[in-house]
């Protein structure tokens, strides 16, 4: 048989073993084309190419070819034991493109995010949604905010969460078709809202999971709130698998409420970790880390709502939210800039509610000098105790430098005379 034979069957052998491509490269940086070079001149070194010569090998050049092959079976076979985790990883890096390109497209052919917050329980309330459907249709508004978990703990869709059994929290206002008709009929953008650390019903079901008043050793209330413990894994995991749900219902984007600890100066509380600046900026920014990273690797994008003095403060405030690090966490951050929440005096105002456009731009200023992103400021403004002047003039604020905005009333209640009409 001549040479020329023998070289071209061991290279056919060599890609009948290994199914890819000649240029791949394996994990240890090993090319497969330079393997059968190696294996082809150690093999015909020093030899005569003769015709009709019949080869004979060492059993050093037996042993070299024996070693060779194995490598590369080795290496193909990492590769196919492995293929499953390298799709995924591939899906992931696709499911993130297709979150954020998404947005942006909707961003730019709609001129931003304009919208509102919708409470879950008035989803199916004719009344209240029949006048949100008009301000769909006739203004600008393109975005939702539709709780997820609410104020009070309940799941608004058909959780399979283990831990809601025994919760009973299920208040099943939706589902996935009903968020893809209402998505596609208004082409907007759905915002899930996922009340955070904040949860009566966890709290007392699992109050190894809230934070503890030494003074009941019951868990913490503030003004009917039941405050989770951020530090707490169990907590943690609670929401974050809320969130993945709502993600995989169909929501563009969910919104994270509540991320921080109670704001107050109590000193009688307890936490998994020691109460410090350090340790709930930790806690805070490494749970919006984590739940940032598993939706976008399942195609939504997060948010943050943020008190609004955050954006001037210049430590956590005892709540875990500073600005520097949690704008860092989250794809867009949404500060509650109301007027009425501001203390006499705040911006040189005696009554700060009585000057929205004022108060809302010098809010914003201070989060814009600090190095925030427009894209990433996404402002709450108030849609209560104000006329639609006063309304008007919050969305004016917040446009008049470059940025999205969400309007928020408790009560699902807004005047179409807030906002622009279509075409106007």
């Amino acid at each position: 048989m001549s040479m020329n034979r023998v070289f071209f069957i061991i290279l056919i052998f060599a890609f009948l073993v290994i199914p890819l491509s000649i240029n791949n490269v394996n994990d240890d940086g090993i090319s497969y084309f330079d393997l059968v070079v190696e294996i082809s001149e150690n093999l015909f070194e020093d030899t005569k190419i003769e015709e009709k010569e019949t080869i004979s090998l060492t059993e050093d050049q037996k042993q070299l070819i024996s070693e060779k092959f194995q490598v590369l079976t080795n290496s193909n076979n990492y590769l196919l034991n492995n293929f499953e985790e390298i799709q995924n990883e591939n899906l992931k890096e696709i499911n993130e493109y297709i979150a954020i390109n998404r947005w942006q497209e909707f961003s730019d052919t709609n001129n931003g995010i304009k919208g509102i917050y919708l409470s879950g329980y008035h989803f199916l309330q004719e009344e209240k949604i029949d006048s949100i459907k008009n301000i769909l249709s006739n203004t600008v508004v393109n975005t939702i905010v539709l709780d997820v978990k609410t104020d009070n703990g309940h799941l608004l869709y058909d959780s399979q969460i283990p831990d809601v059994e025994e919760l009973k929290n299920k208040r099943i206002k939706y589902d996935t078709q009903t968020l893809k008709s209402f998505k596609e009929e208004f082409n907007i953008y759905l915002i899930g809202r996922v009340v955070a650390f904040q949860d009566p019903i966890f709290s007392r079901t699992y109050p190894e999971s809230a934070i503890t008043d030494v003074s009941t050793s019951k868990p913490y209330s503030q003004d009917g709130q039941y405050f989770l413990d951020p530090s707490d894994s169990a907590s943690r995991e609670y929401i974050l698998n809320v969130a993945l749900e709502a993600c995989l219902l169909g929501f563009d984007e969910i919104q994270f409420d509540y991320i921080r600890y109670p704001d107050t100066n109590y000193q009688g509380l307890v936490y998994d970790d020691e109460n410090n600046s350090e340790n709930r900026t930790k806690n805070i920014n490494s749970f919006l880390q984590n739940a940032t990273k598993l939706l976008h690797d399942n195609g939504c994008l997060a948010s943050a709502d943020i008190f609004g003095y955050v954006l001037n403060a210049k430590n956590d405030n005892g709540i875990g939210q500073y600005l520097e690090t949690i704008v860092n966490t989250v794809d867009f951050i949404s500060p509650m800039v109301y007027p009425s929440h501001y203390s006499k005096g705040s911006f040189g105002y005696s009554y700060p509610n009585n000057f929205p456009y004022e108060v809302v731009t010098a809010a914003l200023n201070d989060g814009l000098s600090r190095g925030v992103q427009e894209k990433s400021l996404r402002p709450f403004l108030q849609g209560f105790w104000h006329s639609s002047e006063d309304v008007r003039l919050n969305i004016k604020a917040a446009e008049d430098k470059g940025l999205d905005w969400i309007i928020w009333n408790n009560s699902s209640v807004y005047d179409e005379d807030y906002f622009s009409r279509i075409n106007s």
